[in-house]
């Protein structure tokens, strides 16, 4: 992988995990801890490493049953996209795990997502809000949402 510090974004593999694609860009910063990555793979993601930055969050609903893993992040994810995104909700493509959250799309509909992901992870307000109101992925699937009543005043 090569890094341009001028712009602040890689190009080249990134991780095992992900595809590989050698032309890919990768922007590191826009969305961060996010990476949107562009090339033959459109994706939007977040590692297991930068998970542990909310942790404590996941942590207050564990009893639910969220850890913060890559599967929940699918379904903050899944719930952003229904109440924010709807008309967009068919242009993404899922293919977390554990590990990791990967999402893939279109570069527009990515953009638009990262951002409104960036808000929700940046302020424990919002992302509260959204494991409130989100439902958790059943059996390594994320699921649709069952509440999709107001968001917060933030993400609108």
């Amino acid at each position: 992988m090569k890094f341009d510090s001028m712009t602040m974004a890689a190009e080249g593999p990134v991780a095992a995990d992900v595809p590989q694609d050698g032309n890919a860009s990768i922007d590191m910063t826009t969305f961060a801890p996010f990476f949107l990555i562009d090339g033959s793979c459109k994706a939007l993601v977040l590692f297991e490493v930068n998970f542990r930055e909310k942790a404590y969050i996941f942590k207050e609903r564990a009893e639910e049953g969220w850890t913060g893993n890559g599967l929940d992040w699918n379904s903050v994810a899944q719930l952003v996209i229904a109440e924010r995104l709807p008309k967009l909700a068919d242009q993404f493509k899922y293919d977390s795990n554990v590990g990791f959250f990967y999402v893939s799309g279109t570069i527009a509909s990515l953009t638009l997502l990262g951002y409104t992901l960036k808000i929700a992870f940046d302020d424990d307000h919002v992302l509260r809000d959204i494991l409130f109101r989100a439902k958790l992925h059943d059996s390594g699937r994320g699921g649709a949402t069952e509440n999709l009543g107001s968001t917060s005043a933030q993400l609108r």
